[in-house]
C-alpha cells in the first residue's frame, strides 16, 4: 500500500499542522515578556513536535477568569483548554483514520470509506475552527453531519476499531459545544454509534458466532457510553471550577469593601466621640478658665490661669486635627494636609514657611497626625519664644526612615531646654519609635529634627 492513497486523507491535517506552526512561532516571536531560553525552548518544541506541542503550551497556559460568573462567561474562560483538548483530539482522529484505512486496505470498501474519512475531519476541522459569528449559524449542522458519517464509517469498517472513531467524534462536538448543548450531542454521539454498530452486527451475524457477537457489541457499547459520559462531566467540571473561583475571587473582594466600610464606620464613631465628648470638655474648661481669671487679682495666679488657658487650647486644637486624620483614615495625603496647614499657619501669624519635600511622602494616619502637630508646635514656639519671620521644613525617606528638620530664622538660644511642647513632641515621636533632637545657638535660630518609620506597625492601624 503505498502513501499516495492516504493523500486525501493526511492532506487537511499536515496543512493545518503547518498553518498553526507559522503561527504559533510567530507569536512567541513577537511576545515581548518571554525570556530568550524559555522562546526557544518552545519554538523548537513547537518545529519539532508540531500540533501536539502546541495541544501541550494551550493546555498549560493561564487562563483568564471571567469577571462575572455567568456559564458562558466559565465557558470563555476554558477556551484555551478546549483548543489543546481539539488538537489532541486531531492528532488521535487522524491515527485511528489511517488505522482503519490500513486494515481495510485492497477491499471494495476501501475507496468510500477513504472519502467518508476525509469529509468527516474536514468537518471536524471546519466545526472547530471557523470563527465565532460564521460558527454560530453552522454550529447545530456540523457536529450532527459529523455523527450522522460515523453511521456508515462503522458499517463498512472491518478493523473493528471503529468505537474509538466514534468516541473521537462525540469529544469533538461536546468539547467545542455549549454545555447546554454538549449532552445532545453526547447522545447523537451514542446514538450513532449504536445505529452503526447494530448494522455492522447484524451483517457479520450471517457468517460468525452470535454470541460472540453480541458480546462485542454490548462490550463497545459499554465503552463508548462510559467514555463519553466522563468527557461530558469533565466538561461540566471544569466550567463549573471556573464559575467557582469567579464566585470565589468575587466574595473575597466584597468581604474586603465590607471590611473597609466597617473600618470607616468604626473611624467615624470614635471620631465623633473624641468630638462630642472631650473636645467640649476642653472648650468648656477654656471658658471656665476665662472666668475665673477675671475674678483673680494676684499675679502669679494669673500667670498661672494663662498657662493653662493656653495649654488647653493646645490640647483642644491637637484634638481638632487628630479628629481629622482619623476621620480621613488610610486616605490622608499628608502633603495636601501639611500645604494646607502652613497656609492656615501664614494666614493666622505671618511666619512664612518654605517645605523640601525630596520625595512624595506617604504616611499612615497615625505618623501624618503626630507629623503635623509637630509642624503646629514648632511654628508655635518659632513665633513665641524666637519671635522667627520665616522657617524651612525639609522632609525626606531613606531606608524605611522618614527625616524630618524645621528651622527658623529666630533669636536662637543658649541651651534647648524642653517645655512642656517638646517633651509632648518628644514623648509621641518615641510612641512610634521614633527620635527627636533639637539644636539652638543665640541669634542662629531653633531646629528641630526627627526620625520615625516611614511604615505604620499592623497594631497602629487596628
Amino acid at each position: 500500500m503505498e502513501i499516495r492513497e492516504f493523500i486525501p486523507f493526511l492532506l487537511p491535517g499536515l496543512l493545518l499542522q503547518l498553518l498553526m506552526q507559522i503561527l504559533f512561532i510567530a507569536a512567541c516571536l513577537k511576545d515581548d515578556n518571554m525570556k530568550p531560553l524559555h522562546r526557544a525552548m518552545y519554538i523548537l518544541s513547537v518545529a519539532v513536535l508540531g500540533i501536539a506541542a502546541i495541544a501541550y503550551h494551550l493546555l498549560r497556559a493561564e487562563k483568564v477568569l471571567p469577571g462575572e460568573t455567568a456559564e458562558d462567561d466559565a465557558e470563555r474562560a476554558n477556551h484555551l483548554t478546549n483548543k489543546g483538548i481539539f488538537l489532541l483530539l486531531l492528532i488521535a482522529y487522524q491515527v485511528m483514520g489511517l488505522h482503519m484505512l490500513a486494515e481495510n486496505s485492497g477491499t471494495p470498501v476501501y475507496t468510500p470509506l477513504l472519502w467518508l474519512l476525509t469529509i468527516s475531519l474536514l468537518i471536524l476541522l471546519l466545526y472547530n475552527l471557523l470563527p465565532g459569528k460564521k460558527r454560530l449559524k453552522a454550529e447545530p449542522l456540523l457536529p450532527i453531519l459529523q455523527l450522522t458519517l460515523c453511521i456508515p464509517i462503522q458499517y463498512l469498517d472491518a478493523s473493528g476499531d471503529n468505537l474509538f472513531l466514534s468516541i473521537i467524534a462525540g469529544f469533538s462536538a461536546i468539547n467545542h459545544a455549549p454545555l447546554s448543548r454538549s449532552k445532545v450531542y453526547g447522545i447523537g454521539a451514542m446514538g450513532a454509534y449504536l445505529l452503526g454498530n447494530t448494522a455492522r452486527t447484524i451483517f457479520l451475524s450471517r457468517s460468525g458466532e452470535t454470541g460472540d457477537l453480541v458480546r462485542y457489541f454490548f462490550v463497545n457499547t459499554i465503552v463508548v457510553l462510559l467514555a463519553l459520559l466522563a468527557f461530558y462531566t469533565l466538561k461540566k467540571q471544569m466550567i463549573t471550577s471556573v464559575r467557582l473561583e469567579s464566585a470565589l475571587r468575587t466574595v473575597n473582594e466584597q468581604s474586603k469593601k465590607l471590611k473597609g466600610m466597617a473600618i470607616v464606620e468604626e473611624r467615624n464613631r470614635i471620631a465623633a466621640e473624641m468630638h462630642d465628648t472631650v473636645g467640649h470638655t476642653l472648650t468648656a474648661a477654656v471658658l471656665a478658665l476665662e472666668s475665673a481669671q477675671s475674678l483673680v487679682s494676684d499675679p502669679l495666679a494669673e500667670q498661672k490661669l494663662n498657662k493653662g488657658i493656653e495649654q488647653v487650647r493646645r490640647g483642644l486644637s491637637e484634638l481638632r486635627a487628630s479628629v481629622k486624620v482619623v476621620r480621613a483614615g488610610n486616605e490622608t495625603d499628608f502633603a495636601s494636609a501639611l500645604k494646607q496647614l502652613l497656609r492656615e499657619i501664614r494666614s493666622d501669624t505671618g511666619l512664612d514657611i518654605h517645605i523640601i519635600m525630596e520625595s512624595e511622602i506617604t504616611l499612615p494616619p497615625l505618623q501624618a497626625g503626630i507629623l503635623l502637630s509637630v509642624v503646629k508646635e514648632c511654628a508655635t514656639n518659632a513665633i513665641k519664644h524666637g519671635r522667627a519671620t520665616e522657617a524651612d521644613i525639609l522632609i525626606g525617606e531613606q531606608n524605611g526612615q522618614l527625616r524630618f528638620a524645621f528651622t527658623d530664622n529666630g533669636f536662637g538660644a543658649d541651651a534647648t531646654g524642653s517645655g512642656s511642647g517638646l517633651s509632648i513632641m518628644r514623648e509621641r515621636i518615641h510612641s512610634v519609635g521614633g527620635t527627636l533632637k533639637t539644636e539652638s545657638a543665640p541669634g542662629e535660630g531653633f531646629t528641630v529634627s526627627l526620625i520615625i518609620p516611614a511604615a505604620q506597625r499592623r497594631e497602629d492601624t487596628q
